[in-house]
């Protein structure tokens, strides 16, 4: 699927009236939490050249999300996903820098391990717990949690290796809204009629943000 360029969201890093393609690639869901491996490989990293090479990479089971292969050029990769090419030992992590995505390569090491968001809790039969994460997985976890904690994620077993509470003094990321990509402390949480605002502290001073627009982070 592609879209107009100028239709596309703002955080993706391309410009928007630069010559070239009037069209480009969207991924196959999660159109605004992130980007597809189409796009990164050929548009941002360059390392294909047409939407040909980039199926090939995938179907020969080239590029792995989080240590995973996915064969699909229009996976979705989200903030805080690494991209593994394991031929050319590289890895990319998605970050949010200046309010846009931005590609940091990692080591070997920083790729296995991912942190994301809890959105929710679901008590299952036999009181075994399920924890609800921001990128779209499920995971049946001991460890107690909040929802708007964070989860620190091995990519290789798929098991939660510590939780980031919620909570004063957290280290804080904003990941959306026009302080994107800027990090702080949770210095007070307030409570509102509806919902709760966070005061972070950023280095350009104090901000209060709604629960949506930020992440736990170690």
């Amino acid at each position: 699927m592609h879209i107009k360029k100028s239709l596309m969201p703002r955080t993706w890093p391309v410009p928007r009236k630069a010559q070239g393609k009037k069209y480009i690639s969207v991924p196959s869901h999660a159109t605004r939490k992130g980007i597809s491996l189409l796009f990164i490989l050929r548009d941002i990293l360059k390392i294909a050249n047409t939407k040909k090479e980039v199926r090939f990479m995938t179907l020969n089971s080239l590029v792995k999300v989080n240590n995973k292969i996915r064969c699909d050029e229009n996976f979705p990769v989200q903030v805080f996903d690494t991209i593994n090419l394991e031929k050319a030992g590289k890895n990319y992590r998605l970050e949010i820098v200046n309010r846009k995505f931005s590609l940091k390569e990692v080591s070997d090491k920083e790729s296995m391990e991912k942190i994301v968001k809890i959105t929710g809790k679901k008590l299952l039969t036999g009181n075994k717990i399920q924890m609800n994460l921001d990128d779209g997985h499920n995971i049946l976890v001991k460890e107690k949690f909040s929802v708007g904690d964070s989860a620190l994620i091995d990519n290789i077993n798929q098991k939660v290796l510590k939780i980031l509470p919620l909570s004063e003094g957290a280290n804080i990321e904003v990941v959306l809204g026009k302080h994107a990509g800027e990090k702080g402390k949770l210095v007070a949480i307030e409570n509102l009629v509806r919902g709760r605002n966070y005061k972070i502290k950023l280095e350009g001073g104090m901000v209060s943000l709604p629960f949506k627009t930020i992440l736990v982070i170690k």
